[in-house]
């Protein structure tokens, strides 16, 4: 008996070098749309991480406040802060917060280590390089709501604050998040990413309403903060 082989009725062809051409212009494509949609949702996770440890160094400061008749460290007659790092140690001291990782945000200089030394004094806390945020002077609980509190350090010491734009994203004093934002936490205890004035430059404020003023003029027009110490 004989046999023979079997072949399939249907013959298979390799691509074509254009629809090799095509099928990777669309893979190009495809990536080109999926690169920058992963970016943002990465930025949004970093800006939620930021705003989360924001809300943990005010809820701190209430507690704080409901300890000294409404008032804030930056008040305490006896230490006296005068930097942001000054204040938020009184925290650490007063045990309301533990783990000084929390000053810390990303995309930012300040790498925390949490080494924060021995009680009483906890010298090793909150040291140079070791804080991100910075308060605004001489509120209280029951200021307005709407009073900036405690926001990302800006560029300078002056009123009102601005940020650099042109090292958006980048581990840097000053900097701001990309498309020009900034996160600023109020006295009522809320987060939010505020817009800036433009996205590019190295000293712009936040964006003003129709009256010329933004978030922190319409609070004063010469307030002050306690800045990082650098």
């Amino acid at each position: 008996m004989k046999t023979r082989s079997i072949q399939g009725s249907r013959s298979f062809k390799g691509f074509t070098l254009i629809e090799l051409l095509v099928v990777i212009t669309i893979i190009a494509i495809l990536a080109g749309l999926a690169v920058p949609a992963f970016n943002g949702v990465q930025e949004r996770a970093r800006m939620l991480q930021g705003s989360n440890n924001c809300r943990q160094i005010m809820i701190a400061l209430k507690s704080w406040a409901g300890d000294n008749n409404g008032n804030y460290p930056d008040s305490d007659r006896d230490a006296q802060p005068q930097t942001s790092n000054d204040a938020f140690r009184l925290l650490i001291k007063r045990s309301l917060l533990e783990d000084e990782r929390v000053f810390g945000c990303p995309a930012s200089f300040a790498l925390a280590d949490n080494n924060i030394g021995e009680p009483p004094d906890y010298q090793e806390a909150l040291e140079v390089g070791e804080n991100h945020w910075v308060m605004t002077k001489g509120l209280t609980d029951s200021a307005s709501g709407n009073a900036p509190f405690i926001f990302e350090n800006p560029v300078g010491e002056g009123w009102p604050p601005m940020w650099n734009c042109d090292v958006a994203g980048q581990p840097k004093e000053g900097r701001a998040w990309k498309g020009g934002k900034i996160l600023v936490g109020r006295n009522d205890g809320s987060v939010n990413p505020e817009i800036l004035e433009t996205a590019k430059g190295d000293s712009v404020p936040l964006k003003t309403n129709a009256s010329g003023k933004d978030l922190f003029t319409q609070f004063s027009e010469e307030g002050e903060f306690l800045d990082i110490q650098r």
